[in-house]
Order: C-alpha cells, then structure tokens, then sequence
C-alpha cells in the first residue's frame, strides 16, 4: 500500500515538473536570441515565466477540472464552451503582457500585437492539445479502473451470495413448516411474519439476481419490509412512520435493491425511544421518473449506531446508480443537525 501511495503521489508529480522543466529550458534555448525578446543583457525571463505559469494554468485547468468535471459527466456544451474560454482568455491574457509590457521592457525591437496573438495561438495550442490527450487518457484509465472495480465488487458479493444460499430449498421448507404450524395452532400474528419473511428471501434469492427487475416486485418486497419492521416496534412508534406510493408503477422495471438500502436507514437510525421519530418513506411515480423521498430524525447517540457499516452502504448505491442509471439519476441528501432527508430521481427508462 504504501509502495502503492508513492507512485501515485510521488513518481508522477515529479514526471510532470521534469516535463515542464525540460520545455521551459528548451523553449528559453530556442527564443533567446530572437529579434522580440532580444535586451542587452538577453533578459527574457519574466515573459518566459508568465508564459509557462499560463500554460500550466491550461494544461491542468482543462485536464483536472472540466474533463472529469464536465466532460466525463456527458455535458459536452458546456465543457466546449468553458474550454473555448479559457483557451482565448489565456492567450489575450499572454498577448497583452507579451505586447504591453514584457516587450517594451526586455526588447530592443517592438512587433505589432497580432504577431504576439498568432504567436501565443500556435504554442497555446500545443498546450492544449497536450492537455486534452493527458485528461481524456486519465479520465479513461479512471473510469475503467471504477468499472474493473465496480465488477470486482459484484463478482465478490456473487461469491458471498453463493456461501450464503445454503440450500435455500431446505430454507423454504423449513419456513413452509412453519407457517403450516402456526396456521395449525391458530397463531395468526406468526403465521402473517413467516409468510412475509418468506417473500422477502425469495425475492433477495431468486428475483434480484436478474439486472433488471419489475417495478412492482420491489414495491412488494418494500411492503413487506416496512411491514416486518413496523409488526416489531410498538403501536406507539410504529403509527409514526408515514408511508405512501403514489403513482402508476405497472410495466416498469428497475435494478433490484436500489431503493432498500436508503428504506432500511430509515428504521436502522430513526427510531428514537426518547422521542418523537417522525419517520417518513414516499415513492412516486411521474411518468417513468421515479422519486423516492424519506426523512427519519437523526439519532446521535452511540446505542444501536453502525455509522462505519451504514457509510459503506451509502458508498455502494452511489457507486450503483452511477454504474447503472448514469445521466439518469440525481441523488440529493441532506444531513441536517436534527433531520436526515433523501431524495433520489431515477429515469427508468432512457429517452
């Protein structure tokens, strides 16, 4: 690992100043003694330093920032447009302290401004041409390796689903028994949970393994999970949760267990002994855009708390819905001193 962070962050840093080292003392070599900046005592380094600090504002400006910023994001207008205006900019910025000041001091000879301006266009050009091979390459290397890792992930949670599907025939039997006891001994209240449970390991064991699910399957298993969490709380605290689906949802599918993991914090972190829990789960269907909204009051204290686990969580559905719904989703949380809301946007289908 630590091999690993001094590459990264050592070896690279160190390539890149070598780089622009190297240009500035070979462009130095090759102007010094050219008729514009020519002075009697070939002082040419200011313009020299002005010009390579405006480059390396170009280079990596554009590298660092509007390619993964705007450009691996699909916003091509606008990373077009940015990039058109701060190509210009920086070179009428060169120009003019090419033509008004570096010039009038460290020459003996004066060019007019457009010979500056076609001069700073041809090396600005260079340097943005580099630019745009360096950050489309990174930007590449990066989502590639977020994709390789992303299907490392699925294959690792494959691979523990497959431990834990210790025949889930012999599972269900077993739940069958159960429920046939229950029913038996007139237990409706267990019979109603054995059933319910049951639905919920079908659909994780058989229906989620498909990329694609049916819309109305996963609001099934959402009931039946809000219905095993509310049958386990108290009258009191169960009749606090506010639950509602609106909207037509036949005919729509969507990546299975999306949605569950911000339902499930609802119960994990909101549930509050000491006060009101003021718990909320709304999904809406608007055309195919889905909005799922929940609001749970937050619960500071150490009983009951798993905030290293619940992090990860929320790490692996971001990394999820950029995987499957990307362009296609808008994610919005809030992490308020008293309340902690989410609202997520998914377009099921691609227009």
């Amino acid at each position: 690992m630590f091999k690993e962070f001094r590459l990264k962050y050592g070896i690279e840093p160190i390539i890149h100043f070598l780089i622009w080292g190297s240009l500035f003392v070979f462009v130095w070599m090759e102007v010094r003694t050219l008729g514009p900046f020519r002075n009697q005592d070939e002082t040419i380094y200011p313009p020299m330093v002005w010009s390579t600090i405006l480059s390396i504002v170009l280079f990596y400006f554009n590298a660092l920032y509007l390619i993964p910023r705007f450009f691996s994001k699909q916003r091509y207008r606008l990373y077009i447009s940015l990039l058109i205006a701060l190509y210009i900019g920086i070179v009428l910025i060169n120009s003019a302290f090419d033509h008004f000041y570096a010039i009038s001091l460290f020459s003996s000879e004066k060019e007019p401004f457009f010979a500056e301006l076609i001069l700073n266009f041809q090396t600005k050009t260079l340097i943005l041409s580099l630019s745009l091979g360096y950050g489309l390459t990174k930007n590449w290397i990066k989502s590639n390796k977020l994709q390789q890792q992303l299907a490392s992930d699925k294959l690792s949670a494959e691979l523990k689903y497959l431990k834990a599907q210790i025949n889930p025939h012999f599972l269900f039997n077993t739940l069958n028994m159960a429920f046939a006891s229950a029913i038996k001994s007139n237990d409706e209240g267990t019979a109603d949970i054995i059933e319910k449970l049951s639905g919920l390991m079908r659909y994780v064991l058989y229906e989620s393994n498909e990329d694609k699910a049916m819309l109305e399957k996963e609001i099934n298993y959402i009931d039946n999970y809000i219905n095993l969490q509310l049958q386990r709380l108290s009258p009191e605290i169960a009749s606090q949760l506010k639950y509602e689906v609106r909207g037509n949802y036949q005919n729509l599918r969507i990546a299975p267990m999306i949605l569950i993991p911000f339902i499930e914090n609802v119960f994990k972190h909101g549930i509050m002994l000491t006060k009101k829990a003021e718990m909320s789960i709304s999904i809406f269907l608007n055309s195919d855009t889905l909005i799922l909204e929940t609001k749970n009051v937050k619960n500071n204290g150490p009983v009951g708390t798993d905030k290293e686990h619940s992090g990860i969580g929320m790490k692996n559905v971001r990394e999820r819905l950029l995987l499957l719904y990307p362009n296609r989703h808008r994610l919005e949380i809030s992490n308020g001193e008293h309340f902690f809301q989410v609202r997520l946007e998914i377009q099921l289908k691609p227009n």
